[in-house]
């Protein structure tokens, strides 16, 4: 849930509706106003701020203040040509929807690498790196999505278990190897399946990434590592999950990458070499597709 719902819904006193209403209406402006000032404002003691504060949470008005103008700041931005949920019209023309879904999917991975800290990719990096293999727990298209990932981390050897049977993956949860790490996907991150999976990892001390939506969410909580993706679909009402599917590759080809560069000269060598046996038969006429080696034999 967004700070800006939550404040919408928390129980507060009328003295405290009314800081917040202000709030609310001024948004982004309140970014250069002091709690003085803003108390002021609406009749209110500095402390009605605190309180409000520690209501949602945080230890101080500053550190609820930071949080809100982050996620508002970041809901302003980006996203400025393209609806994610409706990104074409009845009507369009079929390149008026090819330009439309390439905009979006651009604008979403712009959005989501906005969101994303470099001591979080960080962190999940190192968690990754000291793990003997990685679980993956999703449901939906978030499953599918997470077989390229799994395919690519193989060829560096690099284990990756999709747990694929949505009826199984809490008893897979429960038996997860103490040394493995696990990635959860839920663009909600309230999917009740996937919860009692984490809580399933997080009792057998299994370090949990979870790749999701802005806002407060139950499986955020449980986390040991968040990553963000773009945040600006609804639940059902669209048309395709164009935006989130295009974040979640993006993340996971992020994730890919930086293991990779890990060691980057002996994986290189290895995935080489491997595609190098099994693609043995493919070949092409056209000179931008050819591999060295069959230029060289042409010669």
């Amino acid at each position: 849930m967004l700070i800006r719902e939550r404040l919408e819904r928390c129980d507060f006193s009328n003295s405290e509706q009314t800081v917040i209403q202000y709030i609310l209406k001024k948004n982004l402006a309140i970014k250069d106003m002091t709690t003085k000032e803003i108390a002021a404002q609406t009749y209110a003691s500095p402390s009605t701020l605190v309180r409000i504060a520690h209501k949602m949470g945080y230890s101080g008005w500053n550190e609820l203040k930071e949080a809100y103008l982050k996620e508002e700041e970041y809901l302003v931005t980006h996203f400025c040509h393209i609806d994610a949920n409706l990104p074409f019209e009845k009507g369009d023309s079929i390149m008026s929807i090819a330009n439309k879904i390439a905009i979006l999917k651009k604008e979403s991975i712009d959005d989501t690498l906005s969101l994303v800290t470099h001591d979080d990719l960080q962190s999940a990096i190192q968690i990754i790196r000291k793990s003997s293999y990685i679980n993956i727990f999703a449901v939906s298209n978030n499953l599918l999505i997470t077989q390229e990932f799994k395919h690519n981390m193989s060829r560096i050897r690099k284990r990756v278990e999709v747990h694929t049977l949505q009826s199984e993956i809490v008893f897979n949860a429960c038996l997860a190897d103490p040394t493995s790490c696990a990635i959860i996907i839920s663009y909600s991150g309230e999917t009740d399946i996937l919860i009692r999976s984490i809580k399933a990892l997080k009792a057998n001390h299994i370090p949990i990434i979870v790749i999701s939506s802005i806002g407060n969410n139950t499986a955020k909580q449980l986390a040991d590592c968040i990553l963000h993706i773009t945040t600006r679909e609804k639940l059902y009402s669209k048309i395709a999950t164009f935006s989130t599917d295009t974040a979640i590759i993006y993340l996971l080809d992020v994730i890919y990458s930086c293991i990779f560069a890990l060691d980057y000269d002996q994986n290189l060598e290895t995935k080489i070499n491997a595609s190098r046996i099994i693609e043995s038969g493919r070949f092409s006429n056209i000179d931008i597709l050819k591999e060295s080696d069959d230029i060289n034999q042409n010669d």
